[in-house]
């Protein structure tokens, strides 16, 4: 992924030293959704559910763990713009008292679970 690595360059990070943690969100989103993990990391758009899916991920890790844009899009091989896109789409979900209440619910959850210990299941990494 081209724009993954330029992100990763631009920062000095290896944006693949982001996979366990955006994986664990992804499980948990997927678990919510019932989109299947497969189509939320696909590199493709495929159906509104699944965008919905992807959007609420990249949303829950920048609210959640303060992760900037740019890092997200690089663990997602996604330009930070399209991260910017997918935060937006989701705080106009939260106009809905369900869709808020829902993204609440998982935010609380992902702030009592620091970035760093959703690497290998839960245990802090040493």
């Amino acid at each position: 992924m081209k724009r993954s690595r330029e992100a990763g360059a631009e920062t000095g990070r290896d944006p693949k030293a982001d996979t366990a943690p955006v994986e664990y969100v992804i499980g948990l989103v997927s678990g919510v959704t019932g989109v299947p993990l497969s189509d939320i990391w696909a590199t493709h758009r495929k159906d509104a559910r699944t965008a919905r899916a992807r959007q609420l991920s990249m949303y829950l890790i920048s609210v959640a763990w303060q992760w900037p844009l740019y890092r997200i899009g690089a663990a997602f091989g996604r330009d930070r713009t399209t991260v910017g896109h997918a935060c937006r789409r989701i705080e106009d979900l939260r106009d809905d008292r369900q869709w808020d209440e829902q993204i609440e619910r998982l935010e609380a959850y992902l702030q009592e679970i620091p970035a760093g210990l959703a690497l290998s299941g839960g245990r802090a990494a040493r």
